[in-house]
């Protein structure tokens, strides 16, 4: 849905299409891709597993640094991008279709009457509306417990590094995954974005330091070169779910829908996600099954 929403808006974002790569530092990790390559076989999924020189071809500038791998499992479907950008060019074409976005607004509530949905209530105005979407990641589950729904969504925080690029053959080509460290190294245009780690603690996004060391071990240990010290560093809460799979369709409460709880897939799935929401809303049937996506999986 996301390549369709591309093809049709002709917006841009700092795209790249030259796939993952999941990069093993030692023979153990190697060894230990069979399970994963058997899911990856089993639903059709485009895989190549590499060894040092293998990873250097699809990675120039991890030839500075072949002794720190052994191999790597490369995924050419990947697409990077900065999403930033995309929400942005995104909402543009939204207003020219008539879409009025309401920025910063602060959420009170919702007006529930006769067990439906009748309006969402901020601080400055009131909204009427015959359908609401609750779509504010960890932050769902806050709007829906006075309304007695129990949306188990939890904030799991992750880490960022934004660096700017001061020498291209130094940077990585498309994105490193560091197997060791769970730490994501992608191209962003001229930029590196270094992000990774879950942790929970609760909502916060207080940016420990510690954190920060990981984050520029990684990228400095297998991209050697860079200025960290001129990097952005932030942190952003990541809306999980017991079972890993988002919350999309209706609730309990008349015209009040779901759509939340993407966990660290958020953008990958955000397209397919949103032409099934605009489905339910309109009452039209899904192009999939989406039964088990709502929250009345959890009664």
């Amino acid at each position: 849905c996301l390549r369709e929403l591309r093809a049709q808006t002709g917006i841009t974002y700092d795209e790249r299409m030259q796939g993952t790569l999941q990069l093993f530092r030692t023979q153990a990790q190697l060894d230990g891709t069979a399970a994963d390559i058997a899911i990856l076989k089993r639903y059709g999924v485009e895989f190549h597993l590499l060894d040092r020189e293998g990873c250097i071809r699809h990675e120039p500038a991890l030839a500075r640094v072949r002794e720190k791998f052994v191999g790597g499992l490369l995924l050419p479907g990947d697409e990077t991008g900065d999403c930033f950008k995309f929400a942005n060019a995104l909402a543009s074409k939204a207003e020219e279709l008539g879409v009025r976005f309401a920025y910063r607004h602060h959420i009170k509530g919702l007006d529930i009457a006769g067990g439906r949905v009748e309006a969402v209530i901020t601080d400055k105005a009131k909204f009427a509306a015959y359908a609401v979407v609750v779509a504010l990641g960890s932050y769902s589950p806050l709007m829906l417990k006075p309304l007695g729904i129990g949306l188990p969504v939890y904030p799991v925080k992750g880490y960022s590094l934004t660096i700017p690029i001061t020498d291209a053959s130094r940077a990585p080509e498309s994105t490193v995954m560091d197997e060791t460290y769970k730490i994501a190294i992608t191209r962003l245009g001229e930029r590196i974005r270094v992000g990774g780690m879950a942790e929970i603690s609760g909502y916060t996004n207080d940016l420990g330091q510690a954190r920060r060391r990981t984050l520029e071990h990684s990228v400095q240990d297998l991209f050697p070169g860079g200025d960290v010290s001129k990097a952005t560093f932030w942190s952003g809460l990541r809306p999980m779910t017991p079972d890993g799979t988002p919350v999309i369709g209706p609730t309990k409460i008349r015209g009040l829908f779901l759509n939340t709880g993407h966990g660290t897939l958020g953008w990958t799935m955000s397209s397919g996600s949103a032409r099934v929401i605009s489905h339910l809303v309109s009452g039209r049937a899904p192009d999939i099954d989406a039964t088990d996506l709502a929250i009345s999986r959890y009664a």
